[in-house]
Parts: C-alpha cells; sequence; structure tokens
C-alpha cells in the first residue's frame, strides 16, 4: 500500500575542498581522513523547502524541487532507501543537471553527471550514512564527490523532515 504525504524540510549542505594529494593514497579501504577540516561559511547551504515523502512497498522516497540557491534550478532531487537496509541511499536528480548518486558508508561508487555543457564521471565515496528518517526524521551523510582529475570536494549534508 503507497502512503504519500507532503512534508517541509529543511536541508543544510556543508562543502569544502579536499586537496588532490589526498585522491593520490585514496583507497576503498574504512580508512578516515586525518587532519584538521575546515568549512567555509561561503559553501554552505541552508535550505527550507517543501517536497513529498513516499513509502510504497518498503521503498521509502523524499522529493523536492531544487533553487537558485543550490544552483540546480529547474532540477529535481528524489532521496530514496529500501526499509530493510536505510544505510544504501541512492539521490537521483532529473531536470537542467542529471545524476543518480549512491552513497554506502565505505564504499566508493562511480557516477555519470549530466550538465547542459556536457557528461562527466563522478567518484562519490561515502564516509558516513546516518538514515533515521523513519525514526527521527533525519538523514546525514558525509561524502567525497572527485571529478575525474579536476577537483575533489567533501560534503556533510543533512536532511531533516520539519
Amino acid at each position: 500500500m503507497e502512503q504519500s504525504k507532503a512534508i517541509r524540510m529543511k536541508i543544510l549542505s556543508c562543502r569544502y575542498d579536499v586537496e588532490e594529494a589526498f585522491f593520490s593514497s585514496f583507497s576503498d579501504t574504512d580508512e578516515e581522513i586525518e587532519g584538521e577540516q575546515s568549512f567555509d561559511e561561503e559553501d554552505n547551504i541552508e535550505l527550507y523547502t517543501e517536497g513529498t515523502m513516499t513509502v510504497s512497498d518498503g521503498c521509502v522516497t523524499l522529493s523536492y524541487e531544487e533553487t537558485e540557491l543550490t544552483g540546480m534550478e529547474g532540477s529535481e532531487t528524489v532521496v530514496s532507501f529500501s526499509v530493510s537496509d536505510p544505510g544504501l541511499v541512492s539521490m537521483y536528480r532529473s531536470g537542467s543537471v542529471s545524476t543518480t548518486l549512491v552513497f554506502e558508508r565505505g564504499k566508493r561508487h562511480h557516477c555519470i553527471y549530466q550538465t547542459p555543457i556536457m557528461p562527466f564521471e563522478i567518484g562519490v565515496r561515502t564516509y558516513a550514512v546516518d538514515n533515521r528518517i523513519l525514526t527521527e526524521g533525519t538523514l546525514f551523510l558525509d561524502y567525497v564527490v572527485e571529478i575525474r582529475g579536476a577537483k575533489a570536494e567533501r560534503t556533510h549534508f543533512t536532511l531533516r523532515i520539519l
């Protein structure tokens, strides 16, 4: 049975660049990043938005429209996971940009990021998935996105249902 309801969300995304040298020793083990990490307030995005939460056939989806604030205006984001495996989270974006990002602690997934100019490959390495959407209404992701040969960025992403 499908249950769908309108929700309000607070999304906080804190990003910072990771030095290129970091990837020369990057592996798919459970090792953590050592050393100081600082988040520049300019790279923090706090967004309040409305969306939809749907639970159907053991799958949970949260969807919302991106805004000018995120730089992806005209795109829809859908976050989904299986009730039986909440530690494996997918984020689908469609519209002005499109991609599917997969978050799974200790794993690295390769994805294609489609932009109006051209597609490019990215690597997503997840350090933490704390998914309490069904119990406390929160999802926290800690991950690094590497744009092949160009840039790497670490993100702390928190979605809270209000």
